[in-house]
């Protein structure tokens, strides 16, 4: 049952491609920790309403990058803060990039930030299905309160948080939607 509902779900992203910002800014806002200081974790993104286990949120959208030659002019133009976005493909042979043309599932934060611990895994609350050869879909992995932030492990070659950084309360100012589709 929960696999059926999830695969409809998949279905209806696939289906109505490019037409998925109602549908994820119901569910999800971004953020920004008032007291992130430093600018480590940015903007971030949040539960908007309360959601089940198992919730599709969305496809991690992008810039398909099919060659080494295409990443690196890629990184030449946007720079190599670029990488932070990138997610690789079933193959380890292309990336997709969030940067700059993404959705707002880019902006998911890893619970990781300098090594894991039991604290970290357990923070994780959103997962990755894969579809095909290139498309990951963002799935929850547990029930998720409105206003919890929404976090994602995205493994151990990803290195976004400076060494000996803690994790920050969530005080936050919203940032307002992505614009509907028209």
């Amino acid at each position: 049952q929960t696999k059926a509902r999830i695969n409809q779900d998949i279905r209806w992203f696939l289906q109505n491609e490019g037409k998925h910002d109602a549908r994820m800014n119901a569910m999800m806002s971004i953020a920004i920790p008032l007291d992130d200081s430093d600018g480590y974790r940015g903007r971030t993104v949040y539960a908007r309403t309360d959601l089940a286990a198992f919730t599709v949120l969305g496809p991690y959208s992008g810039r398909l990058l099919d060659s080494e030659k295409v990443r690196c002019e890629y990184e030449k133009e946007y720079g190599k803060e670029a990488g932070n976005y990138y997610f690789a493909t079933r193959s380890q042979e292309r990336l997709v990039s969030a940067w700059p043309e993404g959705n707002l599932l880019s902006l998911i934060n890893s619970p990781v930030f300098t090594h894991r611990t039991a604290e970290t895994e357990a923070r994780q609350n959103v997962s990755a299905v894969l579809v095909g050869k290139n498309i990951h879909f963002y799935v929850t992995t547990r029930d998720i309160s409105a206003g919890e932030e929404l976090w994602f492990d995205y493994g151990p070659d990803y290195r976004h948080f400076e060494s000996g950084e803690a994790l920050r309360s969530a005080q936050v100012k919203e940032e307002p939607s992505s614009p509907e589709e028209g």
